[in-house]
């Protein structure tokens, strides 16, 4: 399946830092396969317990381009095998994010659309419209659960000249699954519940 592209927005600090680790070790425990995102230029924090990094810069080891920086969505079709993907690259406007708050701050990305839960101990409002996360375990079970809901839900059917093809079910999965790794990174797709594709002769 395509990864689960989400953003851990909040002040990058020693304390969302520790959230991370944690985070990452109880996803590893449910069974999620992650891997983190972070820019080139931040310090080298200690190995994430159960997860692959990928670093993402002009001069990053970890991935060469030629022409400069691979984008976030290139990096995730290096990444081989991995459900979610953390990104603590800047958000953009409408990318899925969760935004951590340390003790003694308060949120400051509600209303942002893409917006999909506060996590940490600072002050949040009591009903901001969005979860709210006071630990990395109920995080994590978030997490596994939006992605068992895309698995569970997605759909193949395939039609030639209008009448439906006949395909076991594995078949089928690895058709969609390779179809929307391919066009997952094209703008346009992002949070597309139905995709189509006509070819004609």
């Amino acid at each position: 399946m395509a990864a689960m592209l989400v953003h851990l927005a909040g002040p990058g600090d020693a304390a969302q830092e520790d959230f991370l680790m944690a985070l990452c070790r109880e996803l590893a425990a449910l069974g999620v396969r992650v891997a983190v995102a972070r820019p080139e230029e931040a310090p080298a924090p200690p190995p994430v317990c159960g997860a692959a990094e990928l670093r993402l810069g002009a001069h990053s080891l970890t991935l060469q381009s030629p022409g400069g920086a691979p984008s976030l969505e290139d990096g995730l079709r290096l990444l081989t095998g991995a459900e979610l993907l953390l990104s603590l690259l800047p958000p953009e406007e409408g990318k899925a994010m969760v935004e951590y708050c340390g003790a003694g701050s308060a949120p400051g990305l509600l209303g942002r659309a893409g917006l999909l839960a506060l996590a940490g101990t600072g002050d949040m409002p009591p009903d901001p419209g969005v979860p709210v996360f006071g630990d990395a375990a109920a995080l994590a079970d978030f997490f596994a659960a939006r992605l068992r809901e895309r698995t569970e839900r997605r759909s193949l059917t395939i039609l030639a000249d209008g009448e439906p093809i006949k395909a076991k079910a594995f078949v089928k999965d690895i058709i969609a699954n390779s179809l929307h790794g391919l066009l997952a990174p094209l703008k346009g797709t992002e949070g597309a519940r139905r995709l189509e594709i006509i070819i004609e002769e």
